[in-house]
């Protein structure tokens, strides 16, 4: 079957508007319920490492407590933050690249609209890009258009996407990273692009690396385009290696710790399980068979289904020896920078199934959008995912009182609220 023609055509000029009326009411919806506030561990962790790069600090100051007994350094150090009593200085927990984002866009918005730019505006970059790579892939427009629409509704990444998280961003890298690479044999130029954006995406998730595989797979093994690539991202790649000596004394270190001993083999199997739950619950499952119909024409295009599959099953495969893997439906969000890959990899499937026919190809692609929307709808609310700006609200209203009501010498124990104070 000839998989050229969807190229060919290209989309109605009709669908580019609509597409951009649609994705602006979607960010003006998601945009309604984004939450601004530094909360638990990972809002405030990564709000208050902006706060710093916005004046020029990497880490903190630790104060000095006179005549307070305390029994280790962690009591020392509110949620996002390592305690260094011996150099008398906080250091942030989490990868600078999100506070980068932050603190770039609260010194263009504000510090109430700029987190919401960044959250919402990489979920709607992402979606671009997602239509953009299986456009790459020769998907027909509808399909590629599906492929957009089933990334953005995907309970978990609206999530992530309406609190400061890393997980979209995360994923808006990966995919930028990965349609510079399909574009990377046109030029060299691209293949620049390529490693640029890929050091980008390390510096928001370091598990980001994971996706050298499939980039090796798309480039190729031709040393032009490696070699462009590595040049474009040895920038990035020394910022970040030059950032972890100065924050833990090692380039080779991160704020996680000693990480290797949350992996092991007894939690693979639980997690895979998990996963494979989940991802049924939360997309259409069909999504989680397509992609076998699709080895029908992977031999006309192993490259692209190698490339595929090293995005989604590397990153999968690694996480399902993670020790929180498993515990919760959101923590399928360590595999948001891999889910267009399956998504992408399910409507070449469909379109191996259903063929180039421009009416059978509108119909499925309407009919898998709208289950998509309803799904989603549908565990969204079950699954309370709307409300976390509500929840976050009250880390905000304690900051105000003790703001309002205490003396600014004041000694305050505190667990999830430290972070927030």
């Amino acid at each position: 079957m000839s998989h050229s023609h969807p190229v060919i055509s290209p989309a109605p000029r009709w669908f580019a508007w609509a597409a951009a009326a649609a994705l602006l009411g979607y960010g003006v919806f998601l945009g309604l319920y984004f939450s601004p506030f530094a909360g638990g561990s990972d809002s405030s962790g990564y709000l208050n490492a902006a706060q710093l790069l916005t004046q020029g600090q990497l880490t903190a100051p630790q104060r000095d407590f006179a005549g307070l007994t305390v029994s280790s350094a962690s009591q020392l150090q509110p949620l996002g933050f390592i305690a260094e009593p011996a150099r008398a200085r906080l250091v942030p927990t989490y990868p600078l690249g999100l506070p980068a984002h932050l603190a770039l866009a609260s010194l263009l918005f504000g510090w109430t609209a700029g987190p919401l730019v960044v959250g919402i505006g990489a979920l709607l970059a992402a979606m671009i890009l997602t239509y953009a790579v299986g456009r790459e892939l020769r998907l027909a427009w509808p399909l590629a258009a599906t492929a957009a629409v089933m990334f953005g509704a995907f309970p978990v990444t609206i999530f992530a996407s309406v609190q400061p998280l890393s997980d979209v961003l995360a994923a808006t890298w990966v995919l930028a990273t990965v349609f510079a690479a399909f574009r990377a044999s046109q030029s060299l130029g691209w293949a620049f692009a390529t490693g640029a954006a890929l050091a980008v995406a390390v510096f928001v998730r370091p598990t980001n690396v994971l996706l050298l595989p499939a980039l090796i797979v798309l480039l190729g093994l031709r040393w032009r385009p490696l070699t462009a690539a590595a040049l474009g991202g040895l920038p990035g790649a020394g910022l970040l290696l030059a950032c972890n000596t100065h924050l833990f004394g090692s380039p080779w270190q991160m704020g996680y710790g000693p990480v290797h001993e949350a992996f092991a083999v007894r939690y693979f199997w639980p997690t895979v399980l998990h996963f494979a739950q989940w991802l049924a619950l939360l997309l259409p499952a069909v999504l989680l068979v397509l992609p076998f119909v699709a080895l029908r024409v992977a031999r006309s295009r192993s490259r692209e289904f190698l490339a595929l599959a090293c995005w989604f099953l590397v990153p999968v495969t690694v996480y399902a020896f993670y020790e929180f893997s498993h515990e919760t439906w959101w923590y399928l969000r360590f595999l948001l920078p891999a889910a267009p890959a399956l998504i992408l990899a399910a409507l070449l499937g469909l379109e191996t199934l259903v063929g180039i026919r421009p009416r059978a190809l509108a119909i499925t692609a309407i009919a898998l959008s709208i289950w998509t929307v309803g799904l989603a709808w549908y565990r969204t609310a079950t699954l309370h995912t709307l409300f976390i700006k509500s929840y976050e609200k009250a880390y905000a209203e304690v900051g105000a009182w003790a703001a309002k009501n205490l003396p600014a010498n004041t000694i305050i124990l505190a667990n999830a609220d430290s972070g927030a104070l």
